[in-house]
């Protein structure tokens, strides 16, 4: 494989790709790990866009990379108690199953179809970013709705917030709602390899009442176990390349570990705002990209 950078040899072409593709990651994995994203959001349109990486490839590269995410941000959330296992795990029943559905319908289907993957990749970013915009001036309902299976489950908690030191609780509402949203974030992330973050975070905040920070940090606890399904089924098929998977680890695991660490000192409010924004950037650069008007 060579790559021609700017007239440079071969050798320093390629060491400029490999910097480039662990810098870039270890923003989106601070960026995803901060929202709950995983950053796979970010690596699929770069690697596609950039790169000219096959879309499958790309998929199964950001899928192996936001397994990393989720281990690398997960874990101190889960240590410091802000991500909700309960939750977390009652969504995964129907996450796994739409991982491994997504996953088989583009490698069997739609590995020759890289514009209806792109396509599809923008109406469903679009829609996660103007749920966290509309619900920005708002973390949770102070009276919700009452809900049998949350009750009947013990689904509702608390976290310690670090700016004020109050421990704060919430009633969990809407599973129904919540469940199947987590099934279509499934299939979303076998399908385009986003980690299914677009999806879960604005499911546990907007719909079931659950607050923006431990939405985000029970979403990067769920996106490895849903990237995991995918990826297995990517593997199988061929489709995982080394050469652009392990940088982006690399990049992704430093940048969720910071993540980590900055997520307390940040508002609700700032991250759903550039959460939004974010989203629609990646949502506009992949849709000139189908429409033929990028590269």
């Amino acid at each position: 494989m060579e790559f021609d950078v700017l007239g440079l040899a071969p050798t320093v072409s390629l060491l400029l790709v490999l910097l480039f593709l662990v810098l870039f990651s270890i923003v989106a994995g601070l960026v995803g790990g901060l929202l709950g994203l995983g950053g796979g959001i970010f690596i699929v349109p770069m690697l596609v866009l950039v790169f000219h990486v096959p879309a499958a490839v790309a998929i199964a590269a950001s899928l192996v990379a936001v397994i990393a995410t989720s281990s690398g941000a997960a874990s101190t959330y889960v240590g410091e108690g802000l991500a909700d296992i309960r939750v977390g795990m009652f969504l995964e029943v129907a996450t796994v199953v739409g991982g491994l559905s997504g996953a088989l319908v583009t490698v069997l289907f739609l590995v020759q179809q890289p514009r209806i993957l792109i396509f599809a990749f923008v109406p469903v970013v679009l829609l996660s970013a103007a749920l966290m915009f509309a619900n920005r001036g708002r973390d949770v309902r102070p009276h919700p709705e009452p809900d049998r299976w949350a009750d009947r489950l013990r689904l509702h908690g608390s976290y310690s917030d670090a700016q004020s030191g109050a421990v704060v609780p919430y009633q969990v509402t809407r599973t129904g709602t919540g469940l199947a949203f987590s099934g279509a974030a499934g299939v979303v992330s076998g399908l385009l390899g986003v980690g299914g973050g677009v999806f879960y975070v604005p499911a546990l905040n907007a719909f079931m009442n659950v607050p923006f920070r431990v939405a985000a940090a029970t979403s990067n606890f769920m996106i490895g176990v849903t990237a995991v399904a995918g990826a297995v089924v990517y593997l199988l098929a061929g489709q995982i390349a080394l050469f652009w998977t392990a940088p982006i680890v690399i990049g992704m695991l430093v940048g969720s570990r910071s993540a980590a660490r900055l997520h307390s000192t940040t508002s609700p409010a700032q991250l759903k705002v550039v959460f939004a924004f974010l989203l629609v950037f990646a949502a506009l650069l992949m849709a000139l990209r189908g429409l033929g008007w990028l590269p």
